[in-house]
């Protein structure tokens, strides 16, 4: 198995998993320190009916206590303790994401506490990650209703004495637009209605998972849907990995990161026949275009919802040093683990059987991470999809996938992404463009 030869500091930063510099950090957690990490806010507040649930299975089962203990101990910045983490999360989920330059809010909290034995420990367990699930169920609620739209502004808005450009102000705008040709406006690419309140999105969950309003000017389909010898990215990201031969059973814990077939698809009987495969994954930008689309002309064999967990990164990066915001050159540990997500994180597998007899059956994984309460089908068992149709969606926050492929196909992913790319890599993926293609 090779190395993981990762994705630039750049990469990541460019697709908002990282903040900015040092000073937006800074600032972020300064402010959210200073209004919720005191003995009165829960008092005057409230926390939100989940997080009250959670905090109560916290302090009542000894076991998951110890750990919450283990995970804060050597901390000295907040949060420090699971009081300050639970107020920090009812401050979160009773908003929508601003823009802005921060990155997932929910890694900057958790960053340290994932990166202990402590945390692995207690964020592995299923009874606790049903927890997390119950708040990110909760959270979806309300940014799918109307309440969530204030964010969806052309100007500015003010939130806790600060403010925050709009979703639709200039500056935002021209973030969003950054992987479309230059000249193409939000308005040209996307479905809105650029004269109606909240550019016609009904809630911030309508605005994150919006369509494309002309696909076959942004993201064509090369060859058209009648070439079915091209496989087509599912998802518009970033290159993360790629690899060969898989095995059924990989180490998770010893050795750099591993794709294991039984625990990436569950132990399904249809892992069997990727043994010896390949696989490629990519990484989305945080606040880019969040559905997927159909790699190939076929027939959705299988669904399968897999729980998972939220927020265990990788054993072999815990207690390595998480380098400061502005580091230019070092990953945090959580983003070397990206490959270890795949096999345990909350996700959804498609087994989709195509049309072309030499590509045969391949998967396909949406993987929430961190802040992805689901990832949703829009699809059924049995359906028959073209290349670039949709499959589906993930909901407000960071995602990955993974797409594979068994080893008897004649498929081979395109050399763009090789096995052992360049250090610190930068290879954007646009949905629909060909990643593999059959070589007879």
């Amino acid at each position: 198995m090779p190395k993981t030869i990762r994705p630039s500091v750049a990469a990541f930063r460019n697709f908002g998993w990282l903040p900015a510099n040092k000073e937006v950090y800074d600032a972020f957690m300064k402010d959210l320190t200073g209004r919720v990490c005191n003995r009165t806010y829960a008092d005057q507040v409230g926390l939100l009916p989940p997080i009250q649930e959670f905090k109560e299975f916290i302090e009542t089962d000894a076991m998951v206590y110890e750990e919450f203990v283990r995970m804060f101990q050597g901390i000295t910045e907040s949060p420090k303790n699971h009081t300050e983490l639970l107020n920090m999360l009812n401050d979160i989920f009773r908003k929508a994401p601003y823009y802005g330059d921060l990155g997932p809010p929910m890694y900057m909290i958790m960053a340290r506490i994932m990166n202990t034995q402590g945390g692995f420990s207690a964020f592995t367990k299923e009874n606790l990650n049903r927890h997390f699930k119950k708040l990110f169920e909760t959270w979806a609620v309300y940014l799918s209703s109307k309440d969530s739209r204030y964010v969806l502004v052309t100007g500015t808005f003010d939130v806790d004495g600060k403010t925050y450009y709009g979703w639709f102000s200039d500056k935002a705008k021209e973030a969003l637009m950054q992987q479309f040709a230059t000249g193409r406006t939000f308005e040209d690419v996307f479905i809105c209605d650029a004269d109606a309140d909240f550019h016609g999105y009904t809630s911030y969950d309508d605005f994150f998972n919006r369509r494309f309003k002309a696909v076959h000017i942004d993201r064509p389909i090369p060859g058209g849907v009648s070439d079915t010898t091209i496989v087509g990215a599912p998802c518009e990201s970033m290159f993360y990995h790629r690899q060969e031969n898989l095995q059924m059973m990989d180490d998770l814990f010893i050795k750099d990161e591993a794709y294991s077939l039984i625990h990436l698809l569950t132990t399904d009987p249809l892992a069997k026949q990727f043994e010896g495969g390949s696989i490629l994954q990519g990484f989305l930008n945080t606040t880019g275009y969040h559905r997927f689309h159909a790699p190939v002309n076929g027939t959705i064999v299988k669904i399968i919802d897999v729980p998972g967990t939220y927020f265990a990164q990788a054993p072999i990066h815990i207690g390595e040093p998480i380098p400061p915001p502005d580091d230019d050159k070092n990953l945090p540990p959580y983003l070397k683990s990206l490959r270890y997500f795949s096999n345990v994180a909350a996700r959804q597998i498609m087994f989709i059987q195509a049309d072309n007899p030499d590509i045969g059956l391949i998967f396909f994984i949406s993987i929430g991470m961190t802040e992805i309460s689901t990832c949703q089908a829009t699809v059924y068992d049995g359906q028959h999809v073209n290349r670039g149709d949709e499959l589906g969606m993930f909901h407000f926050g960071g995602s990955s996938f993974a797409i594979g492929f068994r080893a008897t196909s004649k498929v081979r992913i395109d050399g763009k992404f090789p096995e052992v790319p360049p250090t610190d890599h930068m290879i954007p993926i646009s949905i629909n463009e060909a990643i593999a293609a059959v070589n007879v």
